[in-house]
C-alpha cells in the first residue's frame, strides 16, 4: 500500500496539474494568479520560469500568449493511493446506482488488479437500522437513475408509490433532491406534487416503495426553491442540544447532524450550544440521532421535543422492566 501522505498531493503538485488539465492558452496575468492563488508568494520565484519554454517546457509563448503543448487527449495518471481508494469505493453496492452494467465492468476490469484502500467489512455500525435499501435491485437501480436524470432535466415523473399501511397512491411529481439518510442507509426523493400552486408542499418518498415510474416527457420551466420550501416547513423553535466535547463528541455530532440547518457557538472550555432547525418529517429521525449520543448531548430546548425525549425514554425503560 502506498504512503497516506505523499508529495504528489502538495500545493506545488496540485497547481501544476491543474494547469496540465486545463489544456489550454493563459496569459502571464492568469498564470500569476493561478500559482499565487494556490501556492504561496514566493511560488511564483521558482514555478514560473519552470513552466515555460526555458524550464519544463509546458507552455511555449505565441503572440504574447502562453499556450499548452500538451495534446488534447493527454491526461494526468492517477497515483497507486487514487487507485485504491477509487477501487475501495467500487466495493460499495451504493455504486451501482450511478453507472449501468456495462460502466460498471469496465471500471471493475480497469482496477482488477488493484488493491482497495479500505472494505465495507472494515466498518461497524452500530446504530443504523439492518433493513437497508435494495441497491442491487434492477427496479430499485432503474428508479434512481431515471430520478436523477429527471431532476437534471427538470422533468415531471409519473410515479406508483406504496405507503407504510401498503396503499398504493398514484401522482405526477417533479423531483427536485435525492438525500441518503445514513442511520436507515436509504435514499429519499424530495419532490413537489404541483409546483404552480402558490404553497408547495415538499413530499418526501422513499425509494424502496416506488412501484412505477413513467417518464412524462414534460418538463418545467422553473424549477422551485426548494430550500426555501424546506425553511417554511421547519418549526418556530429549533432543538437546542448542549454538546460536552468528550470522547471526539462534537466532531461526531456534526458529521451526524450534517444534512439538517443548524448553528454552533461555544459556551466554554468543552461546552457547546447547536441549534438545530428541522421540521414534522424529519422529527422521528433527529430523535433517534440524538438519543444515539448518550450522556454526550443534553437536550435543553425545545419543550415538544424535550417532551418526545422523554416519553420515548420512558418507553425504553418500561421495555427493561
Amino acid at each position: 500500500m502506498s504512503e497516506l501522505f505523499s508529495e504528489v498531493y502538495n500545493c506545488y503538485f496540485q497547481v501544476i496539474k491543474s494547469l496540465i488539465e486545463s489544456k489550454q492558452f493563459i496569459s502571464d496575468k492568469e498564470l500569476h494568479y493561478r500559482i499565487q492563488d494556490a501556492c504561496f508568494a514566493e511560488s511564483i520565484l521558482y514555478l514560473l520560469p519552470k513552466l515555460t519554454e526555458s524550464g519544463w517546457g509546458f507552455y511555449e509563448k505565441q503572440d504574447g500568449i502562453l499556450r499548452s503543448k500538451f495534446s488534447t487527449d493527454f491526461y494526468v495518471p492517477l497515483t497507486d493511493l487514487q487507485k485504491s481508494y477509487l477501487k475501495a469505493i467500487l466495493s460499495d453496492d451504493k455504486i451501482s446506482l450511478f453507472f449501468n452494467d456495462e460502466a460498471l465492468s469496465q471500471l471493475h476490469a480497469a482496477f482488477a488488479d488493484t488493491e482497495p484502500l479500505y472494505l465495507p467489512s472494515d466498518f461497524y455500525y452500530y446504530d443504523r437500522f439492518s433493513d437497508k435499501d435494495d441497491y442491487q435491485n434492477p427496479d430499485y437501480r432503474r428508479h434512481f437513475q431515471t430520478i436523477m436524470e429527471a431532476i437534471q432535466n427538470h422533468e415531471y415523473l409519473d410515479i406508483l408509490y406504496e405507503s407504510r399501511n401498503n396503499h398504493r397512491v398514484h401522482y405526477i411529481y417533479l423531483p427536485c433532491r435525492l438525500e441518503y439518510s445514513i442511520k436507515n442507509d436509504r435514499f429519499r426523493m424530495l419532490a413537489v406534487e404541483n409546483h404552480m400552486q402558490r404553497t408547495r408542499k415538499i413530499e418526501i418518498l422513499n425509494l424502496n416503495r416506488i412501484v412505477k415510474i413513467i417518464s412524462t416527457g414534460k418538463t418545467a420551466k422553473h424549477m422551485p426553491n426548494i430550500d426555501k420550501a424546506i425553511k417554511r416547513s421547519y418549526y418556530k423553535e429549533p432543538a437546542r442540544l448542549l454538546i460536552k466535547d468528550r470522547r471526539n463528541a462534537l466532531e461526531r455530532a456534526m458529521l451526524q447532524f450534517a444534512n439538517y440547518e443548524k448553528s454552533t457557538r461555544k459556551l466554554d472550555s468543552d461546552t457547546y450550544e447547536c441549534l438545530i432547525y428541522y421540521n414534522k418529517k424529519t422529527e422521528t429521525e433527529l430523535l433517534i440521532e440524538v438519543l444515539s449520543f448518550g450522556p454526550m448531548i443534553k437536550v435543553v430546548g425545545n419543550e415538544a421535543f424535550l417532551k418526545l425525549i422523554k416519553e420515548r425514554l420512558l418507553r425504553q425503560a418500561a421495555l427493561l422492566k
